[in-house]
């Protein structure tokens, strides 16, 4: 299996955009200039406040070090928590996150938000299926996340079904796929409007897209490294967590994590009208150190980008 080359998003206010989404499946960003110095409140911001043509890692195949790493983790040592994983790609590590995620003058936030639900299921659809072969009923009988969190699945009689991680994440897909096509839900026309259930439904497919990546982390995460496609999760889980904390997809006020009576955290998907913005920040509370790591990780990587390019600009002044 080769490695999987991802772009990130960067979507430029246009009146284009509806029509450019019904045909998206890879976007190709511009190039954002890493000039300004790294901002400060994303590496200090937890979930509870508030881009390339080929993408390059930024990490190098795995040291002596590193691979000894690799095997002697147990349990008690996360992978995806060790500082020497928390890499990204070499487009995110040289962005601004902040431009990257911010809403551009002009563009309906409605709009704001459908364009870039398409982008991140296009990534993650195309990160899980890189992991299809370590991913079956017999190495994944239930749909588990970190901290021993499960995810049940809520059909349409609002029975809770306990699925495999790859019937789970088929079923999750597939629903995306088929509400991202619906243009009563996401319309590609300018006259069309977005339903009123709108945000309620993004809640929904947020949810399902953060189950599958909580998978690849808590379960995948060393076919991940051996694979060297851990930054390319990284980028995704970081670009998607602030987006979603940017936008208020999260709401800041939600409850934190509720455990059951066995002592384990668990969750179930619900219809688009009982989806709970509660619900959502208390799953996303489960990778939250991930993301305060993630996060101070990509800003000294941004703070090294952007002072390697004064010093390059300099040195072509000085020729």
């Amino acid at each position: 299996m080769g490695i999987l080359s991802l772009s990130f998003i960067f979507t430029s206010a246009s009146s284009n955009t509806k029509q450019r989404r019904k045909n998206e499946v890879n976007i190709q960003p511009g190039n954002k200039d890493p000039s300004p110095p790294p901002p400060n409140d994303l590496s200090n911001s937890g979930l509870i406040n508030t881009n390339e043509s080929h993408n390059q890692s930024t990490s190098l195949p795995l040291s002596s070090t590193q691979s000894h790493s690799l095997n002697s983790s147990s349990n008690n040592g996360l992978l995806y928590l060790q500082p020497e994983y928390a890499v990204f790609t070499r487009s995110l590590a040289e962005c601004n996150i902040h431009e990257l995620i911010r809403q551009p003058t002009g563009v309906d936030k409605n709009e704001w938000i459908a364009n870039n639900i398409v982008a991140f299921f296009n990534h993650v659809n195309a990160l899980y299926n890189a992991m299809c072969d370590f991913c079956t009923p017999a190495t994944c009988p239930v749909m588990t996340g970190p901290q021993n969190s499960s995810y049940l699945w809520l059909d349409e009689r609002n029975k809770k079904i306990k699925y495999s991680a790859p019937q789970y994440i088929d079923l999750s897909m597939m629903f995306i796929q088929k509400t991202l096509s619906d243009d009563t839900i996401f319309p590609t026309r300018l006259d069309q409007q977005f339903p009123l259930y709108f945000d309620s439904l993004v809640r929904k497919m947020v949810r399902l897209l953060f189950h599958a990546v909580a998978h690849l982390y808590a379960v995948h995460y060393r076919q991940l490294i051996e694979l060297q496609l851990h930054p390319h999760l990284n980028s995704l889980f970081l670009h998607f967590i602030s987006f979603l904390i940017t936008s208020n997809i999260i709401s800041p006020d939600c409850s934190t994590v509720h455990m059951n009576s066995s002592g384990t955290l668990s969750s179930s998907l619900a219809t688009p009208g009982q989806t709970d913005a509660r619900e959502l920040r208390t799953e996303l509370d489960t990778l939250d150190v991930l993301y305060q790591l993630l996060a101070n990780q990509w800003r000294h990587a941004y703070g090294q980008a952007c002072a390697q390019k004064r010093k390059q600009q300099t040195t072509n002044e000085n020729i």
